[in-house]
């Protein structure tokens, strides 16, 4: 499967336009079960993060969750912690699903090209256009990259809408990098969140980071 976080491997048996039997394979063993053992539980909210470049924070709060109760403090987390654990962990998953949708999947649904003459004003279509125009006029579409080369994808989306989503993916890339601020200011920096730990988090809101 592209364009995903990670490697998976999908086998389906199809006959006669039905799926008759299917199945999800992992490809690549990491270890993290292994490597783990024998150490002190406490390192698990940082040895996790490393699982995925995308979305370390979700495998750390998951590990700082579970030593919550393996400690028996699930119920004493301060409020403050509780919701700057949220505030982290919401903004790397608005940036998650950004990438995903925009910079991973979108790309099977909408063909670039359709900028190609664009005629508006919107200033970052205008730089998309340029963009392709400089590939075109060399010859060259592998400087057309992240665009190129693809695989042929659903490309059903009306010119106008594709030139939008276009638009979109551009200006998803700045919404990420907020997103990633956001959380870098609260978690210490990004990837690999080090304000996260069993109990709450390490750091304090103040006026600074809150503007």
């Amino acid at each position: 499967i592209t364009r995903i976080e990670g490697h998976l491997k999908i086998e389906a048996t199809v006959d006669g336009g039905e799926v008759k039997d299917a199945k999800c394979v992992g490809t690549l063993f990491r270890g993290f079960e292994i490597f783990m053992k024998d150490r002190d539980p406490r390192d698990a909210v940082h040895i996790t993060q490393r699982i995925c470049g995308v979305c370390p924070t979700s495998h750390g709060t998951t590990a700082a969750l579970n030593l919550d109760a393996a400690f028996g403090v699930a119920d004493k987390i301060p409020n403050n912690g509780r919701i700057l654990r949220n505030l982290i962990q919401g903004a790397n998953y608005i940036a998650s699903h950004i990438v995903h949708f925009y910079h991973l999947a979108a790309l099977d649904y909408v063909d670039v090209t359709e900028v190609a003459d664009y005629d508006g004003t919107d200033p970052e279509l205008l730089k998309v256009k340029d963009f392709i125009a400089r590939a075109l006029a060399a010859g060259d579409m592998s400087m057309l990259a992240p665009f190129y080369p693809r695989y042929e994808g659903d490309y059903r989306l009306p010119k106008k809408v594709a030139q939008a989503a276009v638009a979109h993916y551009v200006e998803g890339l700045n919404m990420r990098r907020l997103a990633h601020e956001m959380s870098a200011i609260y978690s210490g920096r990004l990837p690999h969140s080090v304000a996260v730990v069993a109990g709450g988090v390490t750091s304090h809101p103040s006026i600074d980071s809150i503007s």
